[in-house]
């Protein structure tokens, strides 16, 4: 009994001990809005940080909400210092407290729920119309083959596909880079396992219903969802014509997945031009942000929506911040519900207007850099929005989370 005692007193102590020892320090985050965010990225410059407290080092901390782990992710930054990426769900007008532990590593790994991956056939047999092989192999950057063709087989689903627990996009690696949707069905990351028998891209798996759901949208030679050209000679120029295509996986994590890709010698009305593109999605949203650089003082960049008849145009012109053109009604391939939406910012817009197959919004990037965001919302998503009602209210949250971003106090 008395070793029992002693035994106590001494894990006591010890505990005691490691208590005194624990570093720690806390940020305050506050939710300006009154409406409650779910899934919520909160980014934290390390740099801050560091400057406050010399002791906390990036490969070795854990993050506290009151007693629960907070999920985060690093992002790298060569030249601007890198975040700490925090997925919260916060309250209405809420401020809270989150807890660092300096020297604490997470208890456990945390889920991922973002996914990004390019897949192809890595012997690079060509027949004279499609590459041969039997399998795709996920590979983490590429130069894109001078042959490469549409419909040539070289890529599980045509090209590089990124996604959330909610949604999934592609877009096509070739002549057309326009970008298409994966409709789920299950809340949960699926495209690792799809496409991965159609290895002689005809009659592709994904193009009918599975127990995940499949891909609902027809691009054909429109601008899809989201997909980037220049307005110039009259006419839509999409990434069609290139010197070279390097494209990457540039990140993978619990909280945010992205594709990159730089195109090089993008040749329209005798000009070039050299564009940095990057498709990114975060942990329970819909939203794609696209992020773009490009050299050659282009006067516009465009992107816009694939048009169907039998969908409603919606738009919500920006007053100082974000606003949304969006096309609502039976457009996807099942034959249901589908809300796809382009989200860009007023200082950003020149004017919204259409051609033959695309709604269209023509923008002006900032020193070579341009920002916006597309989405969709099909009807067979688990809870899923069923109406143009309830899309243009699902649109209108978007754009008060974005014109009212969390802040932070270190």
């Amino acid at each position: 009994m008395k070793i029992l005692k002693l035994f106590l007193v001494l894990i006591l102590v010890l505990s005691s001990a490691f208590q005194a020892q624990e570093k720690s320090f806390t940020l305050k985050v506050k939710n300006t809005i009154a409406k409650e965010r779910i899934d919520a990225v909160v980014s934290i410059s390390s740099k801050e940080i560091a400057a406050a407290h010399s002791d906390f080092k990036l490969d070795e901390f854990s993050i506290l909400d009151g007693a629960v782990e907070v999920p985060f992710q690093i992002e790298k930054h060569k030249t601007s210092g890198d975040l700490i990426l925090v997925l919260l769900n916060i309250k209405p007008c809420e401020t809270k407290e989150l807890k660092f532990v300096i020297g604490q590593k997470p208890a456990k790994e945390f889920t991922n729920r973002t996914y990004a991956e390019i897949a192809m056939k890595k012997n690079l047999q060509h027949d004279g119309k499609k590459f041969r092989g039997t399998k795709f192999t996920n590979v983490n950057k590429l130069k894109v083959p001078a042959i490469h063709r549409d419909h040539d087989a070289l890529f599980k689903y045509e090209g590089p596909g990124w996604e959330s627990d909610k949604v999934g996009y592609r877009f096509y690696l070739d002549w057309r880079n326009a970008t298409d949707i994966f409709g789920k069905r299950i809340n949960g990351l699926v495209l690792k396992n799809v496409g991965v028998t159609d290895t002689v891209a005809n009659n592709d798996s994904y193009h009918n219903m599975q127990d995940w759901g499949m891909d609902i949208f027809k691009v054909g030679t429109s601008l899809g969802i989201g997909s980037l050209g220049i307005f110039a000679d009259g006419k839509v120029n999409m990434i069609s014509k290139t010197d070279s295509i390097l494209c990457r996986v540039s990140k993978i994590g619990c909280i945010k997945s992205e594709i990159a890709t730089n195109y090089f010698g993008w040749l329209v009305g005798g000009k070039k031009y050299n564009v940095e593109s990057r498709f990114t999605i975060t942990a329970g949203s819909r939203l794609t942000k696209h992020s773009v650089k490009i050299e050659g003082e282009p006067e516009n960049l465009v992107t816009g929506l694939a048009k169907y008849a039998g969908t409603n145009l919606t738009k919500l012109n920006p007053g100082d911040g974000w606003g949304y053109l969006a096309l609502y009604g039976k457009q996807s391939l099942s034959g249901d519900n589908l809300g796809i939406a382009i989200l860009f910012k007023k200082n950003d817009l020149i004017e919204l207007t259409e051609d033959a197959v695309s709604q269209i919004v023509k923008l002006k990037p900032a020193k070579g850099k341009l920002e916006y965001y597309f989405c969709a919302a099909w009807e067979q998503e688990p809870g899923g929005i069923k109406t143009q009602e309830e899309f243009v209210k699902y649109l209108a949250s978007v754009v008060e989370e974005l014109n009212n971003p969390i802040t932070i106090e270190y």
